[in-house]
């Protein structure tokens, strides 16, 4: 029997399904969750229309404005009383890429997670699951950059047998399959790697968490990589 041409496939429906259930699970599992964003902070933006947010952040840092901070004490109270943060970035952990500065935030405004390489490991997809579950976020940005030193090893340990500490090593294992993949394209190395290192995390996310595929699927989540430049300290969107 042919089946229903209006309806998902089986798999694709128990995915959703399980991702549902998994949302509501974690919401209802933490504590405090009910209260965790900010009453005062108001309808959660869609995910375009925080992509356009941030976006617009950006371009007033390149344009040299300072971020807008309250700081008296009814801001810093509401602070306080919790967070909504209308956007999620998965950043490298290198000093010169710090996302609230690049996208003109204040305090509360992004939530954060960055660790060398931007990598969607456990504690990066865990992260962004309570942001997405318990905070409402509607948009997570992987962020990668320029000449970036994880990218850089992880091209080298492709290549070649590196002595690594234990620890390094396995920091590197997840961005050595990007390095193949562009040692075999050829051109620039380095850059084909955090490139690809960004499109493959991007894609990671949804493929490792329920919770997160099935907000993209209800459309309430979108995921977007982005390569942020040294040189000119601009922040391009990826396809």
């Amino acid at each position: 029997m042919n089946a229903c041409p209006c309806c998902p496939p089986a798999g694709l429906r128990r995915r959703s399904f399980l991702g549902a259930a998994a949302l509501a699970c974690l919401a209802a599992a933490i504590p405090g969750a009910a209260g965790a964003a900010t009453p005062a902070a108001g309808p959660r933006l869609a995910p375009d229309q925080a992509l356009a947010r941030l976006m617009a952040g950006h371009a007033r840092y390149l344009a040299g404005a300072a971020p807008a901070i309250a700081v008296n004490a009814e801001a810093r109270a509401a602070r306080a009383a919790g967070q909504a943060p209308f956007a999620a970035i998965l950043g490298c952990a290198d000093s010169r890429a710090a996302p609230e500065l690049l996208f003109n935030t204040g305090l509360g405004e992004l939530f954060v997670v960055r660790n060398a390489g931007n990598v969607a490991d456990t504690g990066a997809v865990g992260s962004l699951e309570y942001a997405v579950a318990n905070l409402g976020v509607s948009l997570i940005m992987v962020l990668g950059h320029e000449r970036c030193g994880a990218a850089d090893a992880a091209v080298a340990a492709a290549r070649a047998p590196l002595a690594l500490p234990p620890q390094l090593g396995d920091m590197l294992q997840p961005i050595i399959p990007s390095a193949l993949a562009a040692i075999r394209a050829g051109g620039d190395v380095l850059d084909g790697t955090i490139r690809a290192n960004i499109a493959r995390n991007a894609a990671r996310l949804v493929e490792v968490s329920p919770v997160l595929a099935a907000a993209t699927a209800a459309g309430r989540l979108r995921i977007v990589g982005a390569r942020y430049d040294l040189d000119d300290e601009a922040v391009a969107l990826m396809s």
